[in-house]
């Protein structure tokens, strides 16, 4: 049976530090059978960029949203219009995979149509292990109840059939959280989607990048989540996968609240607090 091509999906937007580190993951695969679309949405010719780090690979490819930071989800979906593959896989131009990342999950995507799998949560500048508090599952499988939790730290883990999911785009009026409302959309045509337990993807947190449940715009935005899903406005149908949305959003704003009631001391980080309340509140 021949291999299915996968098509990695990666949005660039201010990454000439770490492409290379993303691109090299890829081309590190023991599956051969890929394409890397790299979508430049700020100008930048990453080609080149990778050419000058002694980068190139024919399965490589280059495409531009001809704008300038228009979003992740309008760039993944310019890739999504020129991908040759089936299967479809999301990688940040700031993470990476491990080798083994695609051929651990084609199992598992052609059992239930779309996969996940757990991560390892690494610091950008000095590359040490940071702790993780997600919650796992001794299952090779998840239902919309345990997707957000299983995927707490990113979404972007995934990689799905699109001859099982047809017709998904990403939503380009969210933000925020457009990989979770992406994601959660598989449940509209799927019971389950497969589980890998070991973390097979590399997410790099950065120094000064937003906190997304503490800055007011992403606030707004997961506001206007809850509103669409109650006027029928956002791509995700099943009524399971609308209600774990709600709790994890539900869940996050009510934890913003005490957080801001309750901590005084501005060394009590939002994440640390989030960690000790997210099994109460949960």
């Amino acid at each position: 049976m021949k291999n299915p091509l996968i098509s990695i999906i990666t949005s660039a937007y201010q990454a000439e530090k770490t492409i290379k580190r993303a691109a090299l993951s890829a081309i590190s695969q023991d599956f051969c059978d890929w394409e890397m679309i790299i979508i430049s949405d700020d100008y930048q010719d990453y080609c080149q960029i990778l050419r000058d780090n002694q980068i190139t690979d024919e399965r490589l490819k280059f495409t531009s949203t001809n704008q300038f930071g228009s979003g992740a989800s309008n760039a993944r979906n310019k890739g999504l219009e020129i991908a040759k593959g089936n299967y479809i896989a999301v990688l940040d131009a700031d993470d990476e995979f491990k080798p083994q990342k695609l051929s651990r999950m084609i199992p598992l995507v052609e059992k239930y149509g779309a996969a996940v799998s757990d991560i390892e949560r690494r610091d950008n500048e000095s590359y040490l292990l940071i702790e993780k508090f997600n919650e796992s599952s001794n299952e090779q499988f998840l239902s919309p109840k345990h997707v957000p939790w299983v995927c707490l730290h990113t979404c972007s883990v995934y990689i799905y059939d699109r001859t099982k999911i047809p017709n998904l785009t990403y939503d380009n009026n969210l933000p925020v959280m457009e990989d979770t409302v992406f994601l959660m959309s598989f449940f509209n045509e799927l019971e389950f989607i497969g589980f890998e337990r070991e973390p097979l993807h590399i997410y790099y947190k950065r120094k000064g990048s937003l906190s997304h449940d503490k800055d007011e715009t992403f606030k707004r935005s997961k506001r206007n989540i809850l509103e669409r899903m109650n006027s029928g406005q956002i791509s995700v149908k099943n009524d399971l996968a609308k209600a774990e949305i709600r709790k994890l959003i539900n869940c996050a704003f009510e934890i913003d609240r005490i957080y801001g009631k309750e901590i005084l001391d501005v060394k009590t980080y939002w994440a640390e607090f989030f960690k000790q309340r997210i099994q109460d509140l949960g």
